[in-house]
């Protein structure tokens, strides 16, 4: 496709974008004029007198497409000054940041230097806000290197304390209703439909890892196409710990379905999202298991229970912020393997989760069935 092509494509999602931010923080704007520029400085820009908002070649072809959607955003509230506010759109003062509020902003889009190259920066999760959450973050890798053990024995109680430490440190927080530290990641999956495994990895990931899970799409201004993305929403280290299960569960999944294969009869696909699935129902069974206290598990008086964390006021502020109009979709009803299946389960069970967690270069940890 060619640039000017391309660069009309842009312009029409870019209009899809704008439509959506109003919809989803009921604000009512006219739509602009929107303008693909040339400048390497200027990123972004609101003019008024034309009612014409521009964005850079240079932002949307070199930054991530959660990068252009800010950038959208801070260009917007000028637009909100102008012409709700009655006010002159320059300027990041009171009324511009007032502005961001009703548009979800991030904060580091808010400054008059997030209209330049150099200081834009990709949201990712960092190091944990707060100094408990360190702390724990540190303890948890600690645990989960020791669960990658040879002794199975040492190994599953290593992820247990990991568990146990997680939920404690999340319910103090909530019941303290703590502001600070949170945090958003977006997984890219690469895939325009999410499949039925990815969906239940997620709720996986919010029954147990103290996260809320958004699956939603995001567009791709290379190829003019919009991709499947689960988002990843609560307190840095706790978006930490469960991106490192959705990297390890992706693995493992991968790696014993192709161990196994060959065992079962009828269509691959079918037989392989069985197996998958099988594998993350054992595996949120065993995480759902370690909440019960172990003298009633039958493994003696002295062990102590995995706490159930309380809903986080906090994080649900946080979500609504990002997401006000969240809806929930139900899951289309597929058809299963059960022998597939059926074992799948059984292995899910089996399977602990250990290896590095690590923010910045993503790589994946080990693996332990």
């Amino acid at each position: 496709m060619e640039m000017k092509d391309m660069e009309q494509a842009w312009c029409r999602q870019l209009q899809l974008e704008f439509e959506s931010i109003c919809y989803q923080y009921g604000i009512e704007l006219r739509p602009p004029i929107f303008e693909i520029t040339g400048s390497r400085q200027q990123l972004g820009c609101w003019r008024p007198e034309q009612r014409c908002l521009q964005l850079s070649r240079h932002l949307i072809r070199s930054h991530p497409w959660q990068v252009t959607l800010q950038v959208l955003r801070h260009e917007m509230a000028h637009q909100v000054c102008s012409e709700l506010f009655a006010r002159p759109c320059t300027g990041h003062g009171p009324d511009f940041q007032r502005a961001c509020d009703l548009l979800g902003v991030s904060t580091p889009f808010r400054r008059a230097r997030a209209d330049l190259a150099d200081s834009i920066v990709a949201e990712t999760p960092a190091s944990p806000g707060t100094a408990a959450g360190r702390r724990m973050l540190e303890r948890v890798r600690k645990l989960l290197a020791l669960a990658g053990s040879d002794n199975r024995h040492e190994a599953e109680l290593a992820m247990e304390k990991a568990a146990e430490l997680m939920a404690r440190h999340n319910l103090e927080l909530a019941r303290a209703d703590a502001a600070a530290g949170y945090s958003h990641l977006i997984i890219e999956t690469g895939q325009r439909i999410m499949p039925g495994h990815r969906k239940a990895i997620g709720a996986i990931l919010r029954d147990h890892f103290h996260v809320q899970v958004v699956c939603s799409s995001l567009y791709d201004p290379a190829t003019d196409q919009s991709f499947r993305t689960m988002e990843l929403l609560g307190r840095t280290e706790n978006v930490q710990v469960a991106e490192h299960c959705y990297r390890f569960l992706e693995e493992r999944l991968a790696s014993l379905w192709q161990q196994n294969r060959h065992r079962y009869t009828g269509h691959p696909r079918t037989a392989r999202n069985s197996y998958y699935l099988g594998l993350l129902r054992g595996f949120s069974e065993r995480l759902a298991a370690m909440r019960v206290p172990r003298h009633q598990a039958g493994q003696g008086d002295n062990g102590t229970a995995l706490l159930l964390s309380e809903a986080d006021p906090g994080l649900q502020r946080f979500v609504r912020q990002r997401f006000p109009r969240l809806c929930r979709r139900s899951g289309r009803r597929t058809r299963v393997n059960s022998e597939a299946y059926g074992e799948a389960v059984a292995t899910g069970r089996r399977l602990v989760l250990h290896g590095s967690v690590t923010s910045g270069d993503r790589q994946q940890g080990g693996l332990l069935e």
